[in-house]
């Protein structure tokens, strides 16, 4: 599980313990507000996805720039994955 899926469900998780606290209180369901959330932070998760896609891309292109230009071989495959797992660990998700 990516850090942003673990956000996005801890996220949800609090708005429906939230949203279930209102309803108890008020007798006012908020469902669909809940849904709507839901629908957000998931969309939030694939675009922030789509940037890790893309500074993974940027650091392939720059470490192939920087092995033509000087010859020297620089490890960049898997940087945004191991970033997460750093993230990860520092974070206990």
């Amino acid at each position: 599980m990516s850090f942003f899926d673990s956000l996005k469900d801890k996220a949800s998780e609090l708005l429906q313990s939230a949203t279930d606290k209102v309803t108890e209180a008020t007798g006012v369901d908020l469902g669909g507000v809940t849904d709507q959330a839901t629908e957000s932070a998931e969309g939030l998760t694939n675009q922030a996805e789509g940037l890790t896609d893309q500074a993974q891309d940027h650091a392939n292109t720059a470490g192939d720039q920087l092995a033509d230009a000087t010859g020297i071989e620089v490890p960049t495959e898997g940087l945004t994955d191991t970033a997460t797992d750093k993230l990860n660990d520092l974070t206990g998700r």
